[in-house]
């Protein structure tokens, strides 16, 4: 068997974020609602009890959440072994409590079991940033602004590269073959040769930490990257996930 865990959601007038493991999978913030599935076998590094975390805060321009905000998720679980998503079981379904015009935060925590037959090395091996005795902010843009520099400069190995061990995950987590996990990384790098360009890193932004203190990454006010490519012609945008850690050992950032 090859187990593939989905998360089905909803969310409801708010800006929601979910987490798995204390790694963000999706952040947005809604005016209306939406639902969607999103696949989670990448932020599950090993078998064993995942955590699932939901936050819902004001949508963006507002200070208080909507009395009719809510987000509702469940664990889909199917399995890959014929190359089809063939449905095996439905975890529990949760949602949040209704708001209170007190607080402006609905949230909901639950675990679930899960069992994978691989074992990602990514995260678990890093330093504890928020101990860090250096200018994590400081040392974060520093190295996104490498990166936007190899982007810009159409240095596309050098970013390959760098990029490459994230997607080395995502592949073997996903059971993507060799062609397939190339096409991925193809896909990206396509979009920088046909007139995407990384921006500037704004002012204002904030470290966000993950994964217990292991993962740091730049978001702007919006909750989103701050690593963003944008197309002046067609005035598009496409926002790069990307988070860092700093291996035992080691005194660098490294995409994870």
């Amino acid at each position: 068997m090859k187990p593939y865990y989905e998360i089905d959601f909803s969310a409801v007038m708010c800006s929601f974020q979910i987490k798995i493991n204390d790694v963000e999978l999706i952040s947005l913030s809604i005016e209306g609602q939406t639902r969607s599935d999103f696949p989670i076998n990448h932020l599950i590094l090993e078998g064993g009890k995942q955590t699932i975390e939901v936050k819902g805060l004001p949508m963006d321009g507002h200070k208080e959440l909507h009395e009719d905000s809510y987000i509702r998720y469940r664990v889909n679980l199917y399995d890959m072994s014929s190359g089809e998503y063939a449905f095996v079981k439905q975890f529990d379904e949760y949602f949040t409590k209704k708001p209170d015009k007190n607080i402006p935060f609905i949230g909901h925590v639950s675990t679930f079991e899960a069992e994978v037959p691989y074992k990602l090395e990514a995260w678990q091996n890093g330093i504890d940033l928020k101990g860090a005795k250096f200018d994590v902010k400081e040392k974060l843009i520093k190295k996104y602004n490498e990166i936007i520099k190899l982007i810009n400069g159409g240095n596309y190995s050098s970013f390959i590269d760098q990029y490459q061990k994230r997607e080395n995950n995502n592949a073997l987590a996903m059971y993507l073959s060799k062609s397939q996990a190339e096409a991925r990384m193809q896909g990206i790098i396509s979009d920088m040769q046909n007139g995407y360009k990384a921006q500037s890193i704004p002012d204002d932004i904030q470290v966000e930490y993950s994964a217990y203190g292991k993962l740091a990454a730049l978001k702007c006010t919006d909750m989103m990257s701050a690593l963003r490519l944008e197309n002046p012609e067609s005035e598009e945008e496409l926002v790069l996930p990307i988070t860092f850690y700093i291996p035992e050992g080691k005194d660098e950032f490294e995409i994870i």
